[in-house]
């Protein structure tokens, strides 16, 4: 680890730890984290396909506004814990935004509007994507905890293999084969038909 990185990893949990107790610091954590967290954000909404309806900028502020809303500022340890509830938090948002696409294209409660049927039919497939993925991985959560976990950190935050290992404590090759394993299943369990 570069001394810039431990540097702001240092200066990220000390302003975890004064949330709440020094005015500012909040705001002095969101500067510190912007980047890294609209660079996961930008990545969670290429890989989800969010579709042009989910701008980067209002799904990272929303997810701020998600994480410190629900976790409060006493429970976020430091830097890795935040940006791991910051991924569970814009994942959450995505699957949230394309049920209520799906719910739209089904009539829900939307004003009806007529719309270019390309437009429909990618809205509607990018939707279906997310919670296609979003349900498989629930699946192999349901059947291996660990696995789901790292494969949830691997699709949604874009951790590298070097960083899935010192997350999870195991080698980096045993996390190539936890992820070669994981994308066998998933390549099968995403091309049954329904």
């Amino acid at each position: 680890m570069s001394s810039d990185s431990s540097d702001q990893q240092t200066q990220v949990t000390q302003l975890l730890e004064r949330l709440g107790t020094s005015a500012g610091s909040l705001g002095r954590l969101a500067e510190a984290v912007y980047e890294d967290i609209h660079r996961l954000a930008h990545f969670q909404r290429y890989q989800m396909q969010a579709g042009e309806t989910l701008r980067t900028t209002a799904l990272v502020n929303e997810a701020f506004l998600k994480v410190f809303r629900e976790d409060g500022d006493a429970s976020i340890t430091n830097r890795q814990h935040l940006m791991r509830l910051m991924a569970i938090a814009i994942r959450q948002i995505i699957v949230d935004h394309a049920r209520r696409q799906l719910a739209q294209k089904r009539g829900g409660d939307a004003i009806h509007v007529e719309l270019d049927e390309g437009q429909v039919a990618a809205t509607h497939e990018d939707a279906s994507r997310v919670l296609d993925m979003e349900s498989a991985i629930e699946r192999m959560s349901s059947m291996d905890q660990q696995l789901g976990e790292l494969v949830a950190a691997r699709f949604f935050a874009g951790y590298n293999t070097d960083e899935l290992a010192e997350l999870t404590g195991v080698s980096r090759r045993t996390v190539q084969r936890q992820l070669q394993r994981a994308n066998a299943w998933l390549r099968f369990e995403l091309e049954q038909p329904e």
